[in-house]
């Protein structure tokens, strides 16, 4: 292939797999496009994320060992490749613990999500109220089974803790295998709960160590890094199809045909139009729902084994404004809008049930997000990233989480390039990529209400 528009590698889609991933690419020194339809990057699916960056603390609930290996090994990735980046805000102490410094443009922040988890004196287990025979068997198996959950849970995060992170043991081998020598109802305390409207009789608390995130720090980083690198950023170019050119693939976009040896779709939610087994693309939507002013102090996570009756609750800031990014196990077809209204409305009336201060806040706004996963072979729920191929000279990818992005970046440069990602990273200008990088979707909530109310 000859010509301008050549490329070693074309990633298709600026969400932050994408963006993640032609960072990666770049950095290695080859030639990169990254090809995005908004006018700013990540401007969908990971602009309405809920700033929850999991480090592995939600899935030590989890009995298999796989997912939770995934996220401790995310973390083991952004301490290896992403350290060259100022914000990246994750160390590790002399005596091998992790650490959350404060930095200018941190990436993280320093507040622990804490967990507050139904015991199984609480109603959800009440067996004298139930919804059919399927609910009441539901009741049953977790009644059984949580005590045991809970203790692995714990367990897992003692070793989280305690593990050498400078040592030669990886993280992401060791936590998993947490038994019951690891187990101590000393990290067990009294949740405080004064802004919330749950049961302390009921209830304990465990500190985590999943942290909430800004990801328009992390956004910025990264675009900084592939603009530094040498690499290019098309907006505002939708591609509507991929074609073998023999000797690399021809990418179509709605205003020029690019070339490149290699193309990288991470197109979210259109994953499917580029995947053959497009049935095995599955986009789950989950509402979130945005207060302000802030209708609690604390990030936490209220676990029960009862999805549809979990809640959790993230406090950011946004000008100097801090609000409330409320959640659930609420998941539904973003395509049907029926399911996604109900999906929102009982979130609604869960955020009213636990927070007393919501009917005080000035903003209320819901809003969908979703998320596109590569379905597992049981139907259940698949958090893991992937690389497929998908042509001659063509992969998919997907992170399956935005806090997987950079493991699937790391995995994904290893996989094309014979090589991992270089560890000098050459950060572009913050101007240089101003117009590329907008805020999240809370955040313009927010900010937008906010400001229409003071100009009023």
């Amino acid at each position: 292939m000859s010509g301008a528009s050549e490329w070693e590698y074309a990633v298709v889609g600026g969400g932050i797999a994408g963006l993640a991933v032609a960072e990666a690419l770049a950095r290695g020194g080859h030639s990169v496009v990254l090809i995005e339809r908004n006018q700013r990057l990540c401007q969908e699916a990971s602009a309405a994320q809920h700033g929850w960056f999991h480090l592995g603390s939600l899935y030590s609930i989890l009995p298999r060992n796989q997912f939770l290996r995934t996220m401790v090994g995310g973390v083991e990735d952004l301490i290896s490749y992403y350290g060259g980046f100022p914000g990246m805000n994750i160390a590790v102490t002399d005596d091998g613990r992790l650490s959350f410094p404060p930095a200018v443009g941190a990436w993280f922040r320093d507040e622990p999500i804490e967990y507050i988890v139904a015991a199984r004196n609480d109603a959800d287990f009440d067996m004298r109220t139930f919804g059919g025979a399927r609910r009441y068997a539901e009741k049953l198996f977790f009644l059984l089974t949580w005590e045991m959950a809970i203790k692995q849970f714990i367990s897992r995060h003692q070793r989280f803790h305690k593990h050498d992170w400078s040592g030669a043991l990886p993280a992401s081998q060791w936590i998993p295998r947490a038994g019951w020598r690891d187990y101590s109802r000393a990290v067990i305390s009294k949740p405080n709960t004064a802004d919330i409207n749950l049961d302390r009789d009921t209830h304990f608390r465990i500190v985590g160590f999943d942290r909430p995130m800004r990801a328009t720090a992390i956004i910025s980083d990264l675009a900084r890094g592939l603009v530094g690198a040498g690499g290019s950023v098309l907006t505002g170019r939708e591609v509507v199809g991929l074609e073998d050119g023999g000797s690399g693939t021809l990418v179509h976009t709605d205003g020029e045909t690019l070339k490149a040896r290699t193309a990288i779709v991470a197109a979210g939610k259109w994953l499917g139009r580029f995947v053959a087994g497009a049935a095995d693309v599955r986009v789950v939507g989950s509402p979130l729902l945005v207060a302000y002013p802030a209708v609690a102090d604390a990030n936490f996570v209220r676990m029960t084994p009862f999805v549809d009756r979990s809640v959790n609750h993230l406090r950011h800031r946004v000008n100097g404004r801090e609000y409330s990014l409320v959640g659930g196990g609420h998941a539904c077809d973003p395509d049907d809008p029926g399911a996604a209204g109900v999906a929102r409305e009982r979130l609604m009336a869960m955020a009213e049930r636990v927070f007393p201060r919501l009917g005080q806040a000035t903003v209320v706004q819901t809003y969908l997000g979703s998320k596109t996963e590569i379905a597992a072979a049981s139907g259940e729920r698949n958090y893991q990233y992937f690389i497929r191929q998908i042509g001659p000279s063509a992969f998919a990818v997907t992170p399956g989480k935005f806090s997987l992005a950079f493991s699937l970046a790391v995995n994904a440069c290893a996989r094309l390039t014979g090589a991992w990602p270089s560890g000098t990273v050459r950060l572009a200008p913050p101007a240089a990529v101003a117009d590329l990088v907008g805020q999240t979707r809370h955040a313009t909530i927010v900010a937008g209400a906010t400001s229409a109310a003071e100009a009023a």
